[in-house]
């Protein structure tokens, strides 16, 4: 026999993890303490489980060390426990959706582990590949509003957080990542320095870790869709040139010409030529709109714009511009 004991309460204060510790430890005594290695070779040798734990995984949940994280490998250890147990009356499959339910709990809340204050909540377990681990687990258990609700709590925490956690779900949930890191954008087109923020934890993620994907692009889409009037956005991009950072430029330039509508081609013209570095700017955009526009969609602007004379000289640039992409690429 291994008997365990229970952390104290000054090591583990009460709340949903110590709630879901005390049953697993209850199942533990009623199964007469068995060993952690003659527990894990058990369940090893069973083929009706999902999953295997191993001797150390169930030592750190008996003594509390971690929340776990992967709810199979939690069950696997509770079956085994309740099969062993001395008490018959109880229903396996009744107990594992009980004990299901106290590991909901502790893991969505993420409940302070051994030697943390009760005040500090999230921050043992806010490690981006601990939350991804998590957030994974959710969905696969299908607890989409829950793996959601965390991922909220973590944005709520700012860039630091959020943005590392989005780049650790790349691997598994990228379409849900990239939709994450989208409306991170939308929060961050109201504001300057937030928009700052979120481009430097953007750019501190290895680019290989995006697989393929343009994290700036789906940050600069949302502050095109929603960063208000074209004003605005020629002050976002007035910020970013001043800030040196080109990558959030060309990025914002990059968007701006994906999601542009012809039709207002020459309000944002407009908007770019009252800006004291005009001339730059416009430069910059007619070159993005020649790289980054299908073609059609560049006649029906430079149709648009004929209508507007003080645009003569944008409209003559954009159709040279043009008129060398069809002949020799874009240069």
């Amino acid at each position: 026999m291994a008997r365990v004991p229970m952390p104290s309460p000054d090591q583990l204060p009460a709340g949903p993890h110590r709630d879901l510790l005390h049953a697993v430890h209850v199942l533990h005594e009623e199964a007469g303490w068995p060993g952690l290695q003659k527990t894990s070779t058990a369940i090893k040798a069973r083929d009706d489980l999902n999953d295997t734990i191993s001797h150390e995984g169930i030592s750190k949940i008996l003594r509390g060390e971690v929340v776990p994280t992967q709810w199979l490998k939690l069950e696997a250890l509770v079956r085994q426990y309740l099969t062993w147990s001395i008490v018959r009356s109880k229903d396996i499959d009744q107990e594992v959706l009980r004990v299901h339910s106290l590991w909901q709990r502790a893991v969505t809340t993420l409940a302070p582990g051994p030697g943390d204050s009760a005040s500090a909540g999230p921050s043992r377990h806010s490690s981006p590949e601990h939350l991804a681990w998590i957030i994974n687990e959710l969905f696969a258990e299908g607890h989409d509003d829950r793996a959601h609700e965390m991922f909220a709590q973590a944005a709520e925490r700012g860039p630091s957080e959020s943005v590392p956690l989005v780049a650790a779900l790349m691997a598994t949930h990228p379409d849900d990542a990239m939709r994450s890191l989208y409306f991170l954008g939308v929060e961050a087109a109201r504001g300057f320095d937030t928009l700052a923020d979120l481009l430097t934890e953007v750019y501190r993620v290895p680019p290989e870790t995006w697989r393929g994907r343009d994290s700036v692009d789906a940050v600069m889409q949302a502050v095109v869709v929603h960063g208000g009037l074209f004003d605005n956005i020629v002050q976002v991009l007035e910020f970013l040139d001043d800030r040196s950072d080109r990558v959030g430029f060309e990025g914002l330039l990059r968007a701006a010409a994906r999601k542009l509508d012809p039709s207002n081609a020459a309000d944002f013209l407009i908007a770019m030529k009252r800006s004291p570095r005009a001339d730059a700017l416009v430069s910059a955009f007619l070159s993005a709109l020649v790289a980054h526009m299908d073609e059609p969609l560049v006649r029906r602007m430079l149709d648009q714009l004929d209508s507007h004379p003080e645009l003569r000289g944008e409209t003559a640039k954009l159709a040279v511009l043009a008129f060398r992409r069809q002949r020799h690429g874009v240069e």
